[in-house]
């Protein structure tokens, strides 16, 4: 029985377009697409075909590989899924006390360790600390917790101990509710202390893994850097901001704010004891497009940089792969209503068979699937988990029902 007959049989993965494919780098590509109406978990090939995929529902925002397993982010409950290569499920992590995990970002350490960043509402009199403020004012403000490999949390950072917010000038302080702050990237630095990105007054905050003091604050408000060779003098409403092999910074520059608004992949030198930032490579879209929200830059072996352009208005996700001389290798569109937040490359690969319809795991489909998949439906409690969407769900509905036996029968009986 040929595995790919019932694959290609099951409901077809997004209809993306490769407008460019000139030798990129190659790796496995991981994504997940989302539409008000479907959102998809997948691997796309080196040879841009899909591998693997799921209809994921509210499962799989930065759906990425996290050292030798894969992460993605459980939205109705607010936590992050560990995948291992068999497909399994793993662990979950969750912020510690009342706080709920945010979806923007997880870092797991090569020791097992991990942070995560949450957000947190405080009342505050705002008269105290600025004229005209709120006597009640809700302010929104980030979290940073770190914990060990057994789940213990082992160091937190709330923005309010460490930061003034009436350095922010940049925001209407008195207002009754105030988004004081929205982290949407945590990076571990080369000298082991913590890179976080503040989109919302488009900032990069260094703080000291040990003590949770700042350690310096590039961009916003109370930037301390002098950027060279920069045209816009900096970054606009970034997203992620991490440290590359060679000692420089990398991150999506939204641009948002700059005149006009300009979207680039960015990397910058960093002197950190003169203060010093260099734009040493960026990259803006041929065709002008701005991504206003989400958006990725990932650096790659080859020093090919794979950027995913955000959120475009009346356009779908744009990925785009350049080599250094900023010549495009890769580039593929999503229709219209498809959004990505995060894209990446990996050699990582299941190592399990990617054979949708094979329940029972024996490198083959045929009828014992069938009876796999009519007794797991008489069970009390079929689980939507990544494995039984992509093994159980053959017609890709996102549903385990008697449908996906009729596929799987008529895949053996037509094939």
């Amino acid at each position: 029985m040929s595995w790919s007959s019932i694959f290609t049989q099951s409901r077809d993965y997004i209809d993306f377009q490769v407008v460019v494919n000139d030798n990129p780098y190659p790796a496995n590509m991981f994504i997940h697409s989302m539409s008000m109406d479907n959102r998809y978990m997948a691997v796309i090939d080196s040879t841009l075909n899909t591998a693997w995929y799921i209809n994921s529902g509210p499962l799989g925002m930065d759906f990425k590989v996290n050292q030798d397993r894969l992460s993605y982010f459980h939205k109705p409950n607010q936590f992050w899924i560990i995948l291992n290569e068999f497909m399994i499920e793993t662990d979950t992590l969750e912020c510690a006390g009342e706080y709920l995990a945010d979806y923007h970002d997880i870092q797991i350490l090569s020791d097992g360790g991990y942070l995560l960043q949450t957000f947190d509402s405080i009342f505050v009199d705002m008269s105290l600390i600025v004229e005209d403020g709120d006597t009640n004012a809700s302010v929104q403000l980030l979290i940073i917790q770190e914990f060990d490999s057994n789940h213990n949390l082992i160091f937190e950072w709330n923005a309010w101990d460490h930061l003034n917010i009436a350095d922010y000038t940049n925001l209407d302080l008195t207002q009754n509710k105030i988004v004081w702050m929205h982290g949407n990237s945590i990076e571990i630095d080369i000298d082991e202390n913590i890179l976080i990105s503040n989109r919302r007054s488009s900032e990069i905050i260094k703080i000291d893994r040990s003590s949770g003091m700042v350690i310096w604050r590039m961009g916003g408000p109370q930037n301390e850097f002098v950027f060279i060779d920069d045209s816009f003098f900096g970054f606009s409403k970034q997203h992620d901001v991490r440290r590359i092999d060679n000692g420089n910074i990398t991150l999506f520059d939204n641009g948002n704010l700059h005149n006009p608004p300009t979207s680039r992949a960015v990397e910058y030198e960093i002197n950190e004891d003169d203060k010093i930032v260099t734009l040493v490579w960026d990259y803006s879209q041929p065709d002008g497009y701005v991504g206003l929200a989400m958006g990725s830059v990932q650096r790659l072996p080859n020093q090919n940089t794979l950027i995913n352009w955000g959120s475009i208005p009346d356009h779908g996700a744009i990925i785009t792969e350049v080599d250094y001389n900023k010549n495009i290798v890769l580039e593929i569109h999503y229709p219209s209503e498809y959004h990505s937040y995060k894209v990446r490359k990996s050699q990582w690969e299941f190592a399990t068979n990617l054979f949708s319809g094979d329940t029972n795991l024996d490198n083959m489909i045929d009828i014992i699937d069938v009876c796999y998949l009519a007794n797991y439906l008489t069970s009390d409690n079929p689980n939507l988990d990544v494995f039984h969407l992509f093994r159980f769900d053959v017609n890709k509905d996102r549903t385990i029902d008697e449908s996906d036996i009729e596929q799987l029968v008529g895949g053996i009986l037509y094939d």
